[in-house]
């Protein structure tokens, strides 16, 4: 026979904000995401069954381009970097 306990299952919203550089947008968008998932479980204690962000605000986008020359002799190449703040806030169902 089945007994009926109590759910230890918990839901809970936090808020989070990162930043990341990339070479790209996406890759920028990539670094963020995978550092707010360690920020994610760094914050919530157990364990962790489903995380999903609710809302995700654009803080500060930014792109630039250097031009780096090596000694003068060579062509000159173009760097890309991109930087993004986003503040995220998840949905985290734990026990």
């Amino acid at each position: 026979m089945e007994s009926t306990g109590v759910s230890c299952l918990r839901t809970e919203e936090r808020e989070f904000t990162l930043e990341a550089y990339g070479k790209n947008r996406e890759e920028a968008a990539g670094a963020v995401f995978a550092k707010l998932k360690k920020e994610v479980y760094a914050a919530v204690k157990g364990l962790i069954l489903h995380m999903e962000p609710k809302e995700v605000y654009l803080l500060k986008e930014e792109e630039k381009t250097q031009v780096q020359k090596l000694l003068g002799f060579f062509a000159p190449r173009e760097i890309q970097n991109y930087y993004l703040k986003l503040r995220i806030v998840v949905t985290v169902k734990y026990m």
